[in-house]
């Protein structure tokens, strides 16, 4: 995602860290560096998630289901780094135009949403299942089947963030209306945002729906809805990203505090249902448990202070990082639509009914290779796709010129 937004009357609107170190002047727009870390680094731990649970027994590893349960935060993450970018890219605007906005936005999305839907389809619903001459004999059968896993992101397991970044695009021009018509009072806009937000987790976990709409319901995080809060969150901070980044100095032990505090509450109150209550170990809405808020909201608070925090003192210092860094975030859209492909065939069984990796190398390390495996072999992939006809529509990227690093 581009992160370029110009001030009224031209100038280069500040990073809110403090320093100039975070800002590459760009014409008369201003690029924000830190952003590119926490893309990074929130895609890495995306992919090691992925990594741990289909190398372990998710459903019965206490220790892989807490450790899960902590990294739900990159995928609220996500939904608030995409709330910020977009409001630090159009809220000055004066000229917004939401039908141009659209035409833009909506193409780096829905293409590749529905390429690779397609590929994970055919290669892990009718390849992998020897299915290949049930779809050549019956063709509109399979089509049915494809609409219904895409009208809900259900082709690879990670495609419904895409289906709900269509989501939040669509609903952009809503939202930034809804920031700036509550300016000067946003502090109320997100207390009634969070309001909302701990109603609709307290209703996805404790409520049962009734049997006429339970086969819909399920559905619930493949929608805007469960994480309005987050997207609302990370706009709201583009607009008063220079306050934040006041605020933020000199308190990065008070932030830490509060992420292990908001961490050990979490973990504590997930061992206690599990050991005392009748929670099961594995919970497919755990991302939705109301006591975790607490926990996702200082996280991506904390993993923003430590960015910018590099971004404004350490960046200059480090420019081999800061070149990986840059690497990792322009690739990483990419690596994130095709690393579950990539997972797939690292892990397909090839001693008897586990994959070779696990079978040979047992854990931690089966875990570890996989992870390693999987980024390397998705950013080679990435590499190959970025200079073909198209590269924008599967990778949501231009083309690269070959030869070009």
């Amino acid at each position: 995602m581009t992160t370029y937004a110009p001030k009224p009357g031209g100038e280069p609107a500040d990073s809110g860290v403090g320093a100039t170190a975070t800002i590459r002047r760009v014409g008369k727009r201003a690029y924000l560096h830190h952003l590119d870390l926490i893309r990074a680094t929130t895609f890495s731990l995306v992919i090691f998630v992925h990594c741990l649970t289909q190398t372990t027994d998710e459903f019965n590893n206490l220790g892989v289901n807490t450790a899960s349960l902590l990294l739900h935060f990159t995928r609220n993450t996500f939904f608030a780094l995409t709330g910020f970018v977009l409001m630090y890219q159009n809220y000055d605007k004066a000229d917004f135009s939401t039908t141009g906005f659209w035409r833009r936005r909506i193409k780096l999305v829905i293409f590749p949403y529905l390429i690779w839907s397609a590929i994970y389809w055919l290669v892990q619903q009718v390849w992998a299942r020897d299915r290949v001459g049930d779809l050549l004999s019956d063709p509109i059968g399979g089509l049915t089947e494809f609409a219904r896993l895409i009208a809900w992101g259900l082709s690879g397991f990670q495609m419904y963030f895409l289906f709900v970044m269509l989501q939040v695009y669509l609903l952009f021009p809503l939202i930034l209306w809804l920031v700036r018509a509550t300016a000067g009072r946003h502090v109320l806009l997100l207390g009634t945002s969070l309001g909302v937000q701990v109603a609709i987790t307290s209703t996805i976990t404790y409520w049962e729906p009734p049997a006429a709409i339970a086969g819909f319901w399920w559905h619930h995080y493949a929608t805007f809805i469960p994480y309005q809060f987050f997207i609302l969150y990370g706009a709201v901070a583009a607009v008063h990203r220079e306050a934040i980044g006041r605020w933020m100095q000199g308190k990065g032990w008070w932030l830490f505090g509060a992420l292990m505090a908001t961490g050990t509450l979490a973990v504590g109150i997930y061992l206690g249902g599990v050991w005392f209550g009748d929670r099961p170990v594995h919970d497919h809405d755990s991302a939705f448990f109301p006591w975790l808020l607490p926990f996702l909201i200082v996280a991506i608070t904390c993993l923003y202070a430590a960015a910018a925090h590099w971004g404004s003192n350490w960046r200059e210092f480090t420019p081999r990082f800061a070149r990986v860094v840059s690497f990792a975030s322009n690739r990483s859209f990419g690596v994130f639509l095709a690393h579950v492909l990539v997972l797939y065939f690292v892990l397909m069984p090839q001693s008897g009914e586990q994959p070779w990796i696990l079978a040979t190398l047992g854990q931690p390390w089966g875990t570890i290779i996989t992870y390693l495996a999987t980024i390397g072999g998705s950013l080679l992939l990435m590499e190959i796709l970025r200079r073909l006809p198209g590269s924008l529509y599967l990778t949501g990227r231009p083309r690269l010129a070959f030869g070009k690093r």
